[in-house]
């Protein structure tokens, strides 16, 4: 219907009831044209809705006109031959009305703008009143005017209005009077098809079927197709699905003639009857034949989207194989359809559906080369030339990407949930088609694609599931990429978190901690990522000490160190986790390690301190403090390797002192003592040594430190110390208690603390399960030491104990001091036969020895002496053979116990032996003859008796000078030099000379350590 004018337009909509329900409307569009007012607009809802109110009020405005106009024509031409006319024309006009009234009427129980802006109309509004007005006018045409010209009209319009009413019996004998009564109508094919559609839709299909056919005598009808096609269907309703596929060959067979010769493109009914032939296919035929049969039928038509259509029912139907079966047909017979994308998707699905995974696979990938294929560039050109129906390469990929995308999320959760040891190679397949699902849709998807990111992440997922870190890495990479080159891609702030971070764990955990200088640069390239975009992300803690770590593996020290410190010594956040605290503490531990790898301990030291100054767990502050002591003492240590050993020795100490509980405070303590013996320091050393003694008496070093210092103290003459030195040791050492108070007493000893020397040996003879070779070794040591200063009382009882031990030569020296005795009170026979038992013994000490021949030989001079030289002059000769005899004897005894080497002893038989010497010359030369012999025999006698006395008084001599020599050589301090050097004077007739000697500073002399038998010997120099 054209419109009417703007002006009439607007006059209605300001002036009319219509009009004034839309006023607010209209004043919104005053300045608009009414076509621009009335255009649709896609998705303008609310919008449309006004502007179908609009269009309809004008419709309604132009009918009551049109209606009016009639009401005049008919007053004006009532009971003419033009009134049936008009009459007709009203009813036509009362049933448009209905339309407009349905309008309205649909809007009665709706809160729309149809309703608010018209709600009058809308209340009154009724289509059933218009059209009953129509059939009232019908039916007074019928009855006034039978022989009117358009009656068959009239018949057949009354039908339509009584259906509309649902009066379908009036309506069907309506029909059947238009076809009896007007047999040549041409509207007798409208009506047979009127009365098949009306037995159609009450199912009473061979009523139908019978009027459709009928349809079949008026080919040049316009209603020829519709009812081939109306039959096809009546037969499918009837079970006779072959026949009705023949009705609807016949249906294309008759468009396609009606295409060739040109007419009305509304009886071209071959894609309805195509479509609708896949229908009655599904039923008669198999699935192998169909793309065949289409092709035939269809002809120059694309018969793709009825095979499409054959494909939909099969899938209702659930015969997956048959939609296989068909579109694998299709796609090899016709390859290049516009539909070919859909085909590769619905057999995508339709392997899915039947669980081909591999299969959707490969389908996905042959989609993705016919997308990107030249006949895919022939359709596109066919796009820009507006060939109908084609798709575009965008829509291709679409398709692609929608099926891609579901596809491999939903195999990757397949492959996920997938548990039971049966399904490895199932599991393996889904894994390896989700990769290619993945591949295809990153590839084709969308930069707007609002899930492109998320999908990314899931690809990225499986293939770090499967292991394949380094892939993984590198899509985990490009997620964050997205953000600079597809800024429209609004990425999820946890989404690129994750995918950065996940990027270098997966880069991590392909180069398993081993990296290579590429794999380092890869990681730092992606931790720059993290931090540029996240840089208070949850895992930046740990990259940057991730960072810092592999420089330290790499022995990059200088990098590493200043990375680990700032992490170390951060200001640690309230939330930070458990973790993050103990990457802090590791940094710290790996920072003050490179400190200790350089050596600078006194960085390492202050670190440390720095730690310890804060709060740490007990744990922690252990392990803080043996670092910052072990710096400390490093720190010591290298003033000593660099020979500062002023400086290192109180500093040793110093910290010895600050740290007693570590177990490096007694080292340096130790440390300190060594340096100061180094440095000839041996009284420092020694009293350090000492003092270590009460500062850490477990130090393992300590007996060693309190040896060295009796050994420095011995050398130093201070033997004093010494033995408290030693006595220390007897502490320190229990095992070997005995052997140092027994050096401890030497010590006493030779530093003339006698008394207490004597009392430690005696403590020693008196210990417990001594053994007796002991006592008596140490009864004779205390004997020599009271011997020295004179104590007869402790002499006498270590005699006596030495003696009930049974220890040589103390048993020897009774029987000795008994001949000695013996010897004294003039028992001479005793004394001789006493000493004669110890001569010949053996392993007898020489001095023993020498005492006991001085004894013998003692009683041999007696006898010497005692025989006289006095005699008759025929025995002279007989008396002085006798006492030179004697005297050879006594000589021979002296010089016995010379050959002991004993000074004492030696000295004394010396003096003897020269004291006989001398008398026997004194008593040779004093012998005389009677005086009866002769003068002259006389003095022959005196001549050899003076040459017999003077050798004698010149060996005596010799004896005696030996004797001085001998004293002199051992030092003997008894006043025996003086006496023997008196004697000498005299012999020689020298004048008498003071015996005074001669003082001098003394030397220092200590007894003679015996290793045979412990014993201590006086006169020898240590």
């Amino acid at each position: 219907m054209k419109l009417i004018g703007v002006s009439l337009f607007l006059a209605f909509i300001f002036f009319s009831p219509e009009g004034k329900a839309v006023e607010a409307i209209a004043k919104k569009k005053a300045n608009s044209s009414v076509e621009e007012m009335l255009r649709f607009k896609a998705g303008d809802e609310k919008g449309n809705e006004v502007k179908a109110l609009k269009t309809e009020l004008l419709v309604q405005r132009s009918e009551k006109r049109a209606l009016a106009q009639l009401q005049k024509l008919l007053k004006k031409y009532q009971g003419t031959a033009m009134e049936p006319d008009l009459l007709l024309r009203m009813a036509e006009l009362y049933m448009r009305r209905a339309r407009t009234q349905r309008f309205f009427e649909i809007h009665k129980d709706s809160n729309d703008e149809v309703a608010t802006f018209a709600p009058q109309l809308v209340k009154e509004a009724s289509e059933a009143k218009e059209i009953r007005k129509a059939i009232a006018i019908y039916d007074q045409i019928q009855m006034r005017y039978k022989n009117f010209r358009s009656m068959d009209l009239v018949l057949f319009n009354c039908s339509y209005a009584r259906q509309q009413l649902g009066e379908d019996n009036i309506a069907e004998q309506l029909l059947r009077k238009l076809i009896k009564n007007f047999p040549d109508s041409g509207l007798v094919p409208d009506a047979h098809l009127a009365i098949g559609e009306i037995n159609y839709n009450h199912r009473r299909f061979n009523v139908a079927l019978e009027n459709f056919r009928e349809i079949r005598h008026y080919p040049d009808s316009r209603v020829y197709p519709y009812g081939l096609y109306k039959a096809a269907w009546s037969l499918y309703n009837l079970q006779d699905a072959a026949s009705g596929m023949k009705e609807l060959e016949d249906v294309v067979s008759y468009g396609r003639d009606a295409a060739r010769t040109d007419r009305d493109a509304k009886l071209d009914l071959r894609k309805e009857a195509l479509s609708d032939l896949a229908l009655f296919y599904l039923d008669v035929q198999l699935a192998k034949d169909a793309v065949g049969y289409f092709l035939k039928q269809s002809q120059e038509l694309d018969a793709t989207p009825y095979l499409l259509r054959l494909v939909g029912l099969y899938k209702r139907g659930s015969r997956l194989s048959d939609v296989e079966t068909v579109l694998v047909d299709v796609l090899a017979k016709v390859p290049e359809s516009e539909h070919t994308a859909r085909i590769h998707d619905e057999l995508i699905w339709n392997y899915e559906n039947l669980k081909k995974r591999s299969q959707a696979a490969k389908q996905m990938i042959a989609l993705d080369k016919f997308c990107s294929s030249k006949v895919q560039i022939a359709v596109d050109l066919a796009i820009k030339q507006k060939v109908k129906g084609e798709i575009t390469r965008l829509e291709c990929q679409d398709k692609l990407t929608e099926a891609s995308k579901k596809l491999a999320t939903k195999w990757h959760s397949l492959w996920r949930e997938l548990k039971i040891q049966q399904g490895d190679d199932l599991k393996s397949d889904l894994s390896a088609n989700s990769e290619v699902a993945y591949q295809l849709f990153l590839k084709n998807a969308s930069s707007a694609d609002p899930e492109l990111a998320k999908v990314h992440f899931a690809y990225a997922e499986l293939l770090f599931k499967e292991s394949k870190f380094d892939l993984a890495s590198e899509h985990y990479a490009k997620i964050n990429s997205y953000r600079d080159s597809q800024p429209q891609i609004k990425l999820d702030s946890k989404l690129g978190h994750d995918a950065a971070f996940a990027a270098i764990y997966s880069l991590q955990l392909f180069v398993k901690d081993q990296w290579s200088s590429d794999g380092e640069k890869k990681f730092i390239e992606l931790s720059n990522v993290y931090f540029a975009n996240y840089p208070n992300g949850e895992h930046t803690l740990e990259l940057k000490f991730k960072r810092a770590f592999i420089a330290y593996e790499k022995e990059r020290y200088v990098e590493a160190a200043p990375l680990l410190r700032d992490l170390g010594w951060m200001k640690i956040p309230k939330n930070f986790s458990s973790q993050d605290h103990e990457k802090v503490q590791k940094a710290q531990d790996l920072y003050l390690d490179i400190l200790n790898l350089q050596k600078d301990y006194r960085a390492l030291r202050l670190a440390s301190k720095s730690l310890l100054d804060g709060k740490l767990e007990d744990k922690r502050k252990l392990q803080m403090e043996k670092i910052y002591r072990e710096a400390y003492f490093s720190e010591v240590q290298q003033l000593e390797e660099k020979g500062q050993w002023l400086e290192a020795v109180p500093a040793y100490k110093t910290f010895a002192q600050e740290n007693k509980e570590s177990e490096l405070a007694a080292k340096a303590w130790w440390n300190a003592s060594q340096i100061q013996f180094k440095t000839s320091d041996l009284m420092g050393g020694s009293n350090t040594c000492i003092e270590m003694v009460k500062l850490f008496p477990k130090s393992p070093n300590i007996k060693e430190c309190v040896l060295k210092a009796a050994q420095s103290f011995e050398s130093l003459a201070r033997l004093d110390l010494a033995s408290t030195a030693v006595l220390t040791l007897v502490d320190l050492d229990v095992s070997q208690e005995r052997h140092w108070r027994e050096v401890a007493a030497d010590f006493k000893c030779l530093s003339g603390q006698l008394d207490a020397c004597v009392k430690i040996y005696i403590e020693l003879v008196n210990i417990k399960d001594q053994k007796r070779e002991e006592k008596i070794r140490l009864l004779e040591r205390a004997y020599d030491a009271s011997r020295l200063v004179g104590d007869q009382t402790h002499m006498s009882l270590l005699k006596t104990k030495l003696i009930e031990l049974g220890a040589e030569p103390w048993i020897t020296l009774v029987t000795l001091e008994q001949g000695e005795a013996a010897l004294e009170k003039g028992d001479q026979t005793k004394a001789f036969n006493l000493t004669k038992k110890i001569i010949g013994r053996e392993g007898l000490p020489k001095d023993i020895l020498a005492r006991a021949r001085f004894v013998q030989a003692q009683v041999l001079e007696d006898e010497y002496r005692r025989q006289s030289v006095k005699a008759q002059v025929d025995r002279i000769g007989i008396v002085l053979a006798i006492k030179t005899e004697k005297l050879e004897k006594a000589q021979k005894a002296y010089q016995s116990a010379i050959r002991y080497n004993d000074p004492l002893v030696s000295v004394k038989a010396l003096r003897r032996l020269a004291h006989c010497y001398l008398d026997y010359s004194k008593s040779v030369r004093n012998m005389s003859l009677p005086a009866e012999v002769p003068e002259a025999d006389q003095q022959a006698f005196k001549s050899e008796i003076e040459q017999l006395s003077i050798p004698m008084e010149e060996k005596g001599i010799e004896a005696m000078s030996q004797a001085l020599d001998v004293a002199k050589k051992a030092q003997l301090r008894n006043g025996e030099i003086a006496n023997i050097q008196l004697e000498i004077d005299e012999l020689n007739l020298a004048a008498k000379r003071s015996v005074a000697n001669t003082i001098s500073m003394p030397e220092i002399y200590v007894p003679v350590f015996s290793i045979g038998n412990w014993g201590w010997k006086s006169g020898g120099s240590r």
